[in-house]
Order: C-alpha cells, then sequence, then structure tokens
C-alpha cells in the first residue's frame, strides 16, 4: 500500500465479528506492524451469576454466553455437569458400551443427536464466516449496505471490484449483480462470488432448519441434557432422519462445489496473505502452536476432530496427548495485563494464586470460584485473560485442528496430506481429474469455474466435437457467445477438465500458517465434516440415501437418556468441546446438588489473549503474534453511497483480515 505509516495506531472496532474488538498497532519505519496490544471490551459476568442455579441450568444459560456458538458452550457445560454426575470422566461423554468408557456414557441415539446438532453448527459457523463476515474484506460489494463502507479499490484484486462487474439490469444502480442474459451464468467472477454470497444466505438457514429438528430450535438448543437429550426415545426418527439429511446434503453439496473451490482459489488472488512455500508473505501467521480438545465422541470410543497440543507445523513436532491429569497440571490463565483482581484478599480466597516459578499471579481455572473484574488499572489493556498451556500461548480453531489431525503439514502439498480416504470419505484428490491433467468440473461448481474462464484464470478442455471443434482429443474452448446448453454440455462431459492459472495454484497448495491457511482449514474441515454427518461424497451419484451419523441414528433403538441421581457432596469436573472457533472448555464444581464455581475457558480468550507477564515469559497471544510484519496503510475509500452523500474510510484492510480469520468472537470472551 502507498500511505503506510509509522507509529501507533488504534483499529477500533474490528468489524464483523462477533462482539466488540479493537487492536492497538505500533509500527516500524517501513509501516511494517512491530507490536500488537489486542483488546476485548465489555465483562459481563456469566459464570458468577451461575453460582447457586440447579447444574443443568448452567446447559440452558451459557448458551447465551454467545448468539453464533451457543451449541458448544451448551456441549461444554452438558459434558462438565455429566462429568461430576459420573457420566464421563471429564472432557466428552462417550457412547455407553463404546470402547474404553468402562461403562460410563449416555444412549447411542443421545449422542448421535447431539452430534448431528453441533455438526450443523459448525457447517452454519464456517459457511458464516467466511461469506458473510470475512468476504467482504476481499471482495468489493455494490454500493449498498451491507457492503458499504468499503476499503480502496486497490485493496481488492482487480476481478473482485465492484466498478465495472456485474449488470444492474437497466436500472442505472449499479448494485445487483445479475446472471448473463445470453447464457444464465454469471457475468464475471465478481458476480458469482457475490451470486455465492446470496446463496450462502439460504444455505446457512438450511443449517438451522436440519439442526432445529433434533434440538428443539436453533440456535440455543432446548434438548440438551445431563444424561441424554430430552428426544422421545419411543418415536420413530426416519422421517426426520430423511429431512435432514435432504437438507444438509444441499449444505454438502454447496461446500464441496462451491464454499471449497472458492476458498482454495482466494488465495491465488491474495498471495501475500498465504504462506511462503505458496509465494506468500506469511500475513498473519501467528504463534504456530495449536491446541484442541477434539470433539464428536464416536462409537468406537474415537474423537471425529482430535485433541492434542502441537508445539510446532512439522511432522517432528509430536501431537502429545492430553488427558484430565495434563489439563489439572498444564491449564494456566495469566491476568497481568488482563482487568482482573488476581491479588486482593478476595481474588486470593476466590483461588487466585501465586505462580511458584515466576511469582506471577494466576488462575487456575478449576480452584476458581468466582470472576472480580478490576476496570480501572493502568498497566491492564483487555477483559481476555491469557490461557496458557504449560506456559504456551496456543492457537485453537480449525488450522490448528488440521494440524493436530495430520490434514497441514508445513511445506507438504494439501493433495498429499488432506487425505480422508481412510474415513471413505471425498478428499483433497477428488479435486483432481482422473486424466491428471486438471480440475474436475464434477468437483466445482459452473457458475465459479465459468466465471474463472471469463476472467481468464482458468481454460476448460473438452473432447472434440462437443463444441463443433475437430482435431486433437481434446480442445481449448470459451464460453463467449455460447448458448447455456452448449456450455452444460461441454462442463458436463466426462472427459473434461480445468486447467489455467487457479488449477495450478489449488493442485500445488503447501500446508504452512497463514491468514489463508486458516480460511481453508474451514473450508476443508467443513468438507470433512459434512460427509462425516451424511456418508461418503460421490462424484456422480452426490451424498448416499441415510449413511454417516445421521444413518447411525437412523438405525439406534433404545433410550435416549439414562438418569443419574445428583451428588449432594461437593464434587469439581469439567467438559470440554472444541468450538468452530477452538478450544472450548467449561469448569464445574456443585456442592449440596447446586453449583458453587463455574470457569469458561473459551476459544477466543485463547486466540486474543493478551501477553503473558515478563516472568512468564511475555508471549504474545495468538492474534498479536499474528499482526507482526503485517503492513497499515491509511489509504482509504471515498465514495457516494445510496443516499448520495459522500463517504471516505479508513484503510487498514490487512489488520482486519488476519484478525477475521480467526473468526473472534468477543462476546464468548468476555464472558
Amino acid at each position: 500500500m502507498a500511505n503506510l505509516i509509522s507509529g501507533t495506531v488504534e483499529v477500533d472496532p474490528i468489524s464483523r465479528i462477533e462482539g466488540h474488538l479493537g487492536v492497538k498497532l505500533t509500527t516500524d519505519g517501513a509501516g511494517l506492524v512491530s507490536e500488537a496490544n489486542v483488546h476485548g471490551n465489555l465483562w459481563r459476568g456469566f459464570e458468577n451469576f451461575l453460582i447457586g442455579r440447579n447444574p443443568n441450568d448452567a446447559i440452558t444459560f451459557v448458551q447465551r454466553i454467545c448468539g453464533v456458538c451457543p451449541v458448544p458452550h451448551g456441549t461444554s457445560a452438558m459434558f462438565a455437569v455429566e462429568s461430576v454426575y459420573g457420566y464421563n470422566d471429564n472432557f466428552q461423554t462417550p457412547m455407553l458400551g463404546a470402547p474404553g468408557s468402562n461403562g460410563k456414557g449416555v444412549p447411542a441415539k443421545a449422542v448421535h443427536i447431539r452430534n448431528l446438532v453441533l455438526g450443523a453448527e459448525y457447517l452454519m459457523s464456517s459457511i458464516t464466516h467466511f461469506y458473510h463476515l470475512a468476504a467482504p474484506s476481499y471482495v468489493q460489494g455494490p454500493n449498498m449496505p451491507p457492503w458499504t463502507p468499503y476499503f480502496n479499490d486497490n485493496y481488492y484484486h482487480s476481478a473482485l471490484r465492484s466498478a465495472g462487474h456485474g449488470t444492474d439490469g437497466g436500472t442505472g444502480t449499479g448494485v445487483l449483480p445479475l446472471k448473463d442474459p445470453t447464457n444464465g451464468f454469471s457475468a464475471d467472477l465478481w458476480s458469482a462470488v457475490i451470486n455465492q454470497y446470496v446463496k450462502a444466505l439460504r444455505i446457512r438457514r438450511l443449517t438451522f432448519e436440519a439442526g432445529a429438528m433434533f434440538a428443539g430450535r436453533m440456535p440455543m438448543t432446548s434438548s440438551f441434557v445431563a444424561g441424554g437429550v430430552t428426544a422421545d426415545y419411543t418415536e420413530d426418527l426416519t422421517n426426520k432422519c430423511t429431512k435432514f439429511r435432504s437438507m444438509i446434503a444441499e449444505v454438502g453439496t454447496f461446500v464441496v462445489k462451491e464454499y471449497v473451490p472458492l476458498v482454495l482459489a482466494l488465495g491465488a488472488l491474495y498471495q501475500p496473505f498465504d504462506n511462503a512455500h505458496n509465494g506468500g508473505a506469511n500475513y498473519g501467521a501467528g504463534i504456530k502452536k495449536f491446541l484442541s480438545w477434539g470433539a464428536f465422541p464416536q462409537s468406537d470410543g474415537t474423537l471425529a476432530l482430535a485433541r492434542g497440543f502441537k508445539p510446532g507445523m512439522t511432522t517432528g513436532d509430536t501431537v502429545q496427548t492430553i488427558d484430565t491429569a495434563a489439563v489439572y497440571a498444564n491449564l494456566r490463565e495469566d491476568c497481568t495485563f488482563a482487568r482482573y483482581d488476581t491479588t486482593s484478599a478476595a481474588a486470593i480466597a476466590a483461588g487466585y494464586t501465586l505462580d511458584g516459578v515466576t511469582g506471577n499471579p494466576v488462575s487456575d481455572p478449576h480452584k476458581v470460584n468466582r470472576t472480580i473484574p478490576k476496570r480501572d488499572d493502568a498497566t491492564k489493556y483487555s477483559w481476555l485473560k491469557a490461557p496458557r498451556w504449560n506456559g504456551n500461548s496456543s492457537e485453537g480453531g480449525p488450522m490448528a485442528r488440521m494440524f493436530i489431525m495430520g490434514l497441514f503439514q508445513d511445506n507438504v502439498e494439501l493433495a498429499t496430506t488432506v487425505d480422508l480416504t481412510p474415513f471413505g470419505l471425498a478428499d483433497y484428490a477428488d479435486y483432481k481429474h482422473s486424466s491428471g491433467l486438471g480440475l474436475d468440473p464434477k468437483m466445482v461448481g459452473a457458475d465459479l469455474a465459468v466465471a474463472l474462464l471469463r476472467e481468464g484464470l482458468a481454460e476448460l478442455h473438452c473432447p472434440a466435437g462437443v463444441v463443433g471443434k475437430t482435431g486433437a482429443p481434446t480442445v481449448t474452448v470459451g464460453v463467449e457467445g455460447l448458448s447455456n446448453a452448449t456450455i452444460v454440455a461441454q462442463y458436463t462431459n466426462a472427459a473434461s477438465y480445468i486447467t489455467g492459472t487457479v488449477t495450478n495454484w489449488i493442485l500445488a497448495l503447501k500446508g504452512g500458517a497463514s491468514t489463508m491457511d486458516r480460511v481453508r482449514g474451514r473450508a476443508i474441515e467443513s468438507l470433512y465434516l459434512v460427509q462425516k454427518m451424511l456418508g461418503g461424497y460421490n462424484k456422480t451419484t452426490g451424498f448416499p440415501a441415510l449413511g454417516g451419523w445421521v444413518g447411525e441414528l437412523d438405525a439406534a433403538t433404545g433410550d435416549t437418556y439414562k438418569p443419574a441421581a445428583t451428588p449432594l457432596g461437593t464434587v469439581s469436573g469439567f467438559g470440554a468441546c472444541d468450538a468452530p472457533r477452538g478450544a472450548l472448555m467449561h469448569f464445574i464444581t456443585i456442592k449440596g446438588g447446586k453449583i458453587d464455581a463455574y470457569q469458561c475457558v473459551v476459544p477466543t480468550t485463547w486466540n486474543a489473549s493478551p501477553k503473558a507477564s515478563a516472568a512468564a515469559g511475555g508471549e504474545r497471544g495468538p492474534m498479536e503474534q499474528a499482526m507482526i510484519g503485517i503492513p497499515y496503510s491509511l489509504d482509504g475509500a471515498s465514495f457516494t453511497n445510496t443516499a448520495g452523500n459522500p463517504v471516505t474510510t479508513a484503510g487498514g484492510v490487512e489488520a482486519l483480515r488476519v484478525a477475521q480469520s480467526f473468526d473472534p468472537c468477543i462476546a464468548c470472551a468476555v464472558h
């Protein structure tokens, strides 16, 4: 960017996220960020007003911590309550009879219903994040709300600027991206992406509707309870399973053919935000240490999303096993720069202690019974605590889970590592045509592919004769002047394949840490999860009739709930469930049948945490570290809004893109 600055600037608020987040950036003489203080604003006190309530109340109450990810909070609370009721040994509650369950757990029907509801939430969250929160930082929308205000044209790739793209149906407003009237496809890449944005609104609605059939309602499910779910165990669920499958199959097809290809292609247009192995500048690389509590208990005793801590990105950085003892020994929350009292007599009585090694006041979440705010302290700059794993700042979320599961490896091609065949699922390799010469059109939405052709970013090779051409076995064809039927014929022919700039980029992508890797992680995780829910995707036939978790639910018999008596003594435990954004854990102590202490350690508290104390190493939080080295420019945009008034906006899109890639939820983080 042209107008780089040197000094300190406050970027507040960070827009298109959940809640109120700001970041104070210090730049060097070259206009690159050299220091960052990420701060969450406000404090809410959910933990304190749970004290004295019935344990099951927590499952309902904590879902109000966040309107975007209530199901993971409800799930973690449910697991926490079940830990003190004896249904699990902390973390997640297994299926009764599953290997390693040791006689603990809840009925199979309950586990399947829980997983389908949580899976629907994951799909909703990732699709919403990309299309409706992050994408407007890469795609300049029409000159109308909700796309305006936007950044200077120079911040956007030329193919993704609104000026000169799309049609307005002759209205002169220039605001509606319409299909090209000559053949029924989007006129250009900008229009294709905006049309996906609009389509994604319906897709996210379907995730809510599908989940609500088993959850009672979405968001804020009313079906979770310690011991199982509230569904009538005598109900024949086949009809609901069939409807759920139908709705999520539409979501899944969108994920396979539109969401994943668009996200993979986006890095080719914004290479500085990718990792260096892909020619990028590593903008947003972050802390490069990863943590996951795992999620989705399976009938074989495993978790669909793995649990572990990985101290680096390479295969030599072995994933460390995490169990209950490790949590109690390693999980602490540093409050040096967090606006909470950890040193007064009241704080010490509430469970805060001095770290025996550093002398730093820390929170041990399983021992703290009350959170005490400390508003007026100039030495502190955030309402977020700073969780640390054995002293390490750690990133959670889809990119973290990709590294922990081995699907991302530093400097190794994704076509090799994103291998889902052991799960019986379609994977990265399925996007490659059987000829080995390009992308398979069966895995890429026609509208997006045609748009890439029109921009010169892709080429379509199809059999001679499809468009009346003769000669070589395959010929390169364009789309201009061709009818819809002709385009469909050449695009859907089994011998056709896509080559060109974007294809070469996608097939050569390598793993690493960056803003784009974080965005890609969500899309690839969605590809994995939707197939776990429905069964493996087939290029020709799509999703199976009733496969995956929904098929297992349809075949399950027996109860949906297992009763247990409420302990009347003092019992402590915790529940954990990775949310779409990252590692989520709820600690609980009950006494006399009521909640005596409750503490939440949430994803954005990890990702957007302030620094630790100097004595504890002073390590930045993942988002703060991700800001280091990015440029900051004051170049803004000037335009006339729909009311005819001139508007000027500020720059700094790099900081926004990096922050948004974490999908921060500050409502969660300042719970």
